[in-house]
C-alpha cells in the first residue's frame, strides 16, 4: 500500500536500517579507534566488512533510487561486498592496506572537497584521488606506527560519533553518502564535534600505550600472498 509522496515500506525502513548502520559503525568504529594497532589483521578485516557493506549500500541506492540500505536489495549487496573485501583483506597484507588507507583517504579528500564548496562529483573524484595516494604511500612507507595510529583513531571516531547520530535520528543513512563522516558531524551543533575530538585522543593515547615491537605485516602468515 502506497502513500502520496512516497511508500509505507521506505517510511518505516529508513528508521530502522538507520539504527542498524548507526550500530554497526558505531562498533567497527570503537574498534578502530581503540585497537586499530595492537590486532591489525582482525581490525582491517573488520574495516573491510564495513567499507564493503557502505559502498554495497551505495551502489543499490544508485540503481534502484531509494535510502542506502533502506532495502533488501541495499542490505545483500553490501552484505556480499562486505564479507568480499573482508576476506580479502584477512588474505592479503597488501589489499588490508589498501582497503583500509584507501577508505580513510576518501574520507579526507572527500571531507576537505565539501570544505571547499565542492559539489559531489568533485567530492567524489577528490575522494578516491585521496585515497588512492594514501593507499600507495603507507604501502612505500611500510606503514609507519605513528601514521596508523593517527588514521584509525580519527576514522574510528568519526565511525563512532557518526554511528551514534544514526542511531539517535540526528542524522540519516544518506548524509554520509554525500559527505564524509567527520563533515556531517562537524555541521552538527559543538558538542559532536568536542565528542569526536575527545574520541581521537582517546584512540591516540590508548593505542600508543599497546604499542608492539613487531611489523604490522607480521600479523600476516605473507605479507602479500594468502
Amino acid at each position: 500500500m502506497r502513500k502520496a509522496g512516497g511508500s509505507v515500506h521506505r517510511e518505516y525502513s529508513e528508521p530502522m536500517s538507520g539504527f542498524a548502520v548507526g550500530a554497526i559503525a558505531f562498533l567497527a568504529g570503537f574498534v578502530l579507534c581503540f585497537l586499530g594497532r595492537s590486532a591489525a589483521r582482525i581490525i582491517m578485516s573488520m574495516w573491510g566488512v564495513f567499507v564493503g557493506l557502505a559502498t554495497g549500500g551505495a551502489i543499490a541506492s544508485a540503481i534502484t533510487g531509494d535510502s542506502p540500505l533502506s532495502t533488501v536489495l541495499g542490505w545483500v549487496v553490501g552484505i556480499l561486498l562486505g564479507l568480499l573485501l573482508g576476506s580479502l583483506a584477512y588474505s592479503f597484507y597488501s589489499l588490508a592496506v589498501a582497503i583500509v588507507m584507501g577508505s580513510i583517504g576518501y574520507g579526507f579528500g572527500a571531507a576537505i572537497a565539501v570544505w571547499l564548496g565542492g559539489g559531489a562529483t568533485v567530492v567524489h573524484i577528490v575522494g578516491i584521488i585521496a585515497g588512492v595516494l594514501l593507499a600507495i604511500a603507507a604501502l612505500v612507507t611500510n606503514l609507519p606506527d605513528a601514521l596508523l595510529i593517527v588514521l584509525t583513531a580519527s576514522s574510528g571516531a568519526a565511525a563512532m560519533a557518526g554511528g551514534i547520530m544514526l542511531m539517535l535520528g540526528v542524522a540519516v543513512t544518506s548524509d554520509f553518502m554525500v559527505s564524509d563522516a567527520r563533515t556531517v558531524v562537524i555541521q552538527q551543533r559543538w558538542w559532536w564535534v568536542l565528542l569526536y575530538g575527545i574520541a581521537v585522543v582517546a584512540g591516540i593515547l590508548v593505542q600508543s600505550r599497546s604499542r608492539r615491537a613487531e611489523a604490522i605485516r607480521n600479523s600476516w602468515p605473507h605479507p602479500v600472498h594468502p
